[in-house]
C-alpha cells in the first residue's frame, strides 16, 4: 500500500478506490501510460543545485513548477546553491556555496528533510545522493539524467543502492547508466524520456546558400569548463582558411565573452547576448547551421529547438545526444572532435550539395524534433513514476549513520577541483 497522496476526508473515497488498486493489481499497471487525471496525487519533491541560471536542467525544472500541480501533484522544489529567498512557498534554496563542507551541507539539510517525507523524491542529475541520501525520508528516489561529464561513471557507480529507477535524455545516457547500474537495468527501471522543447511552428523560407554568407550559430554560457569557448577562435580560423565566406553568430553570455570578442574576426562575428522567447526565434530563423565545441553534453535543447527551425547540425563527435541526432542526418554532419580542419571539409561537402538536397536535410532536421513535445514528455515521466512507485522499493530505506570522513570537513569547492573523489564517498 503506497501513501504518496495528500490525504483529506473530502476525497476518501478516491484514496480507497487507490489502495484496492495499488493492493489487488499487479505492480505494472495494465496500461502502459494512464490518464494523469487517474492517477493519485503524488508528492514530487525535486532537488537540484541551481534553478535560476540559464541552462537546460533549469528549463525542465521550470517547466515542472509549471506542470506538476496541474497534472493533479503535490510538487515542492529544493534548491542546494540558491539563496532561500523564493517568493513561492513550495521553492526553497539551501544557499550553499563553495565554502560549505559536507558536514555543514548537512547539518543544514536535516532543516528540510520535511521536503521529502512521503514523497518521491526527484534528483536531477543525483547530484549530492552519496552524502545527502540518508536524510531523505522519501518513498522513491528517482534520478533525471540531463547530463554527461567527466567523471560521470564514477558518480553513478558510486550511488548502487540509492535509486530507484533513472530516467535519461538521451541513448547515450541510458547506455551509460544501463552500465553502471546494472541492476536497475535488469529490472527495467532505467529508460528514456525526450526532452520537450517550444518548437517554432513553422520553417522560414531562406535564400540559397550559393547567393550569400553561410550563417553558423552557437548557443550556451561563455565559459571554458564544459562549453570550451576558447575553441571556437580555432574553429573560425579553420573555416576562413578554408575559403568558407561565413557568419559566426552567438546567443549567450558568461565571463569569457569579452576574450572572445577579441579573438574572433569583428567581420563575421555577432554577439546577440541573452534572447528569450520571440527574440530568441527570430535569431534561430536566420541561421543556417549550429555547431559546438562543448567536451560533454547530454542532449542539447538548444540544438533540438534549432532543428526545429530547419538549422542542420554541424556537431563534434563526443558521445552525446547530439552525435546521435546529426548523424541520422548524415555522416557530413559530424565531424571528429576537436578537428576544426575536418569540420570546415565536411562543411564544404555539405555546401555542395544541391538546394533541394539542404531542404529534404532541413525538413528532416525538424521532423526529428517531433517527439520532443511537452505533453509527451510529462507523459512519459508521469507513467514512470506512477509504476515506479507501485513497484517494490530497491533503494535502501534506511542508511547507516555516515561515518568519518576527513573529506566532509573540507570546503567543497576546493574538494571539487583537486579531490573529486571526496565529494562521491560514502557508506559501503
Amino acid at each position: 500500500m503506497i501513501h504518496f497522496w495528500r490525504k483529506s476526508n473530502k476525497n476518501h473515497s478516491f484514496l480507497i478506490f487507490w489502495r484496492f488498486r495499488l493492493t489487488h493489481h499487479p505492480a505494472r499497471p495494465n496500461h502502459p501510460h494512464p490518464k494523469p487525471s487517474a492517477w493519485p496525487v503524488m508528492r514530487l519533491s525535486h532537488f537540484f543545485t541551481y534553478y535560476r541560471s540559464l541552462g537546460g536542467v533549469q528549463s525542465i525544472l521550470k517547466r515542472h513548477h509549471d506542470s506538476d500541480a496541474k497534472r493533479g501533484h503535490e510538487p515542492s522544489f529544493l534548491f542546494a546553491f540558491e539563496p532561500d529567498d523564493f517568493n513561492e512557498p513550495n521553492v526553497n534554496g539551501l544557499g550553499f556555496g563553495g565554502g560549505h563542507t559536507i558536514r555543514s551541507m548537512r547539518a543544514k539539510f536535516v532543516g528540510h528533510s520535511g521536503h521529502f517525507s512521503d514523497s518521491v523524491a526527484v534528483c536531477h542529475n543525483m547530484w549530492g545522493l552519496q552524502f545527502l541520501a540518508d536524510l531523505m525520508p522519501s518513498r522513491r528516489r528517482i534520478g533525471l539524467l540531463h547530463s554527461d561529464w567527466t567523471g560521470l561513471r564514477t558518480h553513478l557507480e558510486t550511488e548502487r543502492g540509492l535509486l530507484d529507477g533513472v530516467l535519461c535524455v538521451s541513448n547515450a545516457l541510458v547506455e551509460i547508466v544501463s552500465d553502471c547500474l546494472p541492476d536497475l537495468a535488469k529490472a527495467n527501471r532505467v529508460e528514456l524520456i525526450p526532452y520537450p522543447i517550444d518548437g517554432l511552428p513553422a520553417m522560414p523560407e531562406r535564400p540559397p546558400l550559393t547567393k550569400r554568407r553561410v550563417v553558423i550559430g552557437w548557443i550556451g554560457r561563455m565559459q571554458s569548463e564544459q562549453k570550451r569557448v576558447d575553441r571556437l577562435p580555432g574553429l573560425a580560423n579553420a573555416l576562413e582558411s578554408a575559403g568558407i565566406d561565413f557568419r559566426l553568430e552567438l546567443l549567450g553570455d558568461g565571463p569569457k565573452q569579452a576574450w572572445l570578442e577579441r579573438q574572433l574576426p569583428p567581420d563575421r562575428t555577432v554577439f546577440h547576448g541573452r534572447k528569450s522567447g520571440d527574440d530568441y526565434r527570430s535569431v534561430l530563423n536566420g541561421w543556417d547551421f549550429i555547431t559546438s565545441v562543448s567536451d560533454y553534453e547530454g542532449l542539447p535543447i538548444s540544438m533540438l529547438e534549432a532543428f526545429s527551425a530547419g538549422v542542420l547540425p554541424l556537431y563534434p563527435a563526443i558521445g552525446s545526444g547530439s552525435d546521435e541526432y546529426s548523424a541520422k542526418l548524415g555522416g557530413e554532419f559530424i565531424w571528429d572532435a576537436f578537428d576544426f580542419g575536418q569540420a570546415a571539409a565536411k562543411l564544404h561537402t555539405i555546401l555542395a550539395k544541391p538546394e533541394s538536397a539542404l531542404g529534404q536535410a532541413r525538413a528532416e532536421a525538424r521532423a526529428l524534433t517531433q517527439p520532443h513535445r511537452e505533453a509527451e514528455y510529462f507523459r512519459l515521466f508521469d507513467a514512470f513514476v506512477q509504476r515506479i512507485a507501485a513497484e517494490p522499493r530497491v533503494s535502501a530505506e534506511r542508511l547507516a549513520k555516515r561515518l568519518f570522513y576527513f573529506s566532509d570537513r573540507l570546503p567543497f569547492g576546493l574538494m571539487t577541483r583537486l579531490w573529486p573523489s571526496g565529494c562521491t564517498q560514502r557508506n559501503e
